[in-house]
């Protein structure tokens, strides 16, 4: 029940702003989206219901001289919040992926990419979905299975992809990093590049922490984002969690040294601890930038 708290505590500062933004009158919503993005349903046969992808692709994807240049991959959860404003309720922004990729590729300081949101699937469900160490004991059987049966098949088949796990990355936020988490640890040979943010590791009280300890072999690259705010002194101590932001960093150093040992590799380890970072996708989308360059590297910086 305490842990289930802690769960519930980081989504606080979300849902109050979320809140405060539904009490502005209803207007159509004009979206966000920067570039070519395309809905693709899935029926799961895993989860049994349908899931929506978001697959953005890069500047000049279809130019006929480009027809044969393949891409990496990076998988994000939380597909919803990624793109469009328009989708990302009940939070009153996006992570504004698609502009800051855009930016980036055209200053060539990031590899042209094909980027791939998730949806989840909604309140309650999600954390079933997302948690490693929920109330589901087959979640992360089901999520692996999700992935690497339904998921990566659609996109390989019908997109330019590079399949293999030093051009295909995973990620997200909160639960949806500790998901992304969980495929960097239980499906190793399919996922080399990791961008975890604020990740949940309180879940299964730090039963996550003790796994990583021991890494056996560990991603090419990760990068690991966490803020010194993540819930406000008060309702944190309300909760009953005096100390919750000062742990939730500390959770996040101790994952990074642990990848850092892994036995049968190094790997490329990027720690940002964000000073006043909140809980929030808008202190996710500023790491984001920065997060996303250092996993995937143009040719002449990966040669530097």
């Amino acid at each position: 029940m305490i842990l289930r708290a802690a769960l519930v505590l980081l989504t606080c500062g979300l849902m109050l702003d979320a809140k405060l933004e539904s009490q502005v009158p209803a207007q159509a919503c004009k979206s966000t989206v920067t570039g070519h993005l395309e809905t693709i349903p899935l029926e799961s046969r895993v989860y049994g219901k349908k899931r929506f992808l978001r697959v953005w692709l890069p500047p000049g994807y279809s130019d006929s001289a480009l027809a044969s240049k393949r891409y990496p991959v990076l998988y994000l959860f939380d597909g919803q919040f990624l793109f469009d404003r328009c989708t990302s309720q009940p939070f009153p922004d996006e992570w504004h992926v698609d502009e800051i990729v855009t930016d980036l590729i055209l200053k060539r300081t990031l590899a042209p990419l094909i980027v791939v949101g998730i949806d989840n699937a909604g309140p309650g469900v999600r954390e079933d979905e997302y948690s490693r160490y929920g109330e589901v004991s087959n979640a992360p059987q089901k999520l692996s299975a999700f992935m690497t049966t339904e998921v990566l098949p659609l996109i390989d088949g019908k997109y330019r992809t590079t399949a293999d796990r030093a051009h295909r990355g995973v990620g997200g936020a909160s639960l949806a990093s500790l998901a992304a988490l969980t495929l960097l640890l239980d499906q190793p040979d399919t996922f080399g590049l990791g961008l975890l943010e604020s990740t949940s590791l309180q879940n299964g009280n730090g039963r996550i922490l003790q796994e990583t300890s021991q890494v056996v072999q560990g991603p090419i690259r990760i990068s690991i984002g966490v803020g010194t705010a993540e819930v406000p002194p008060a309702e944190a101590a309300a909760h009953g969690f005096p100390r919750f932001d000062g742990a939730f960093v500390t959770m996040s150093q101790t994952l990074a040294n642990n990848f850092q040992k892994s036995l049968m590799n190094h790997p490329d380890v990027r720690l940002t601890v964000q000073p006043g970072g909140q809980h929030q996708p808008k202190y996710w989308s500023e790491r984001f930038g920065p997060a996303v360059s250092f996993l995937f590297p143009t040719e002449q910086q990966a040669r530097e």
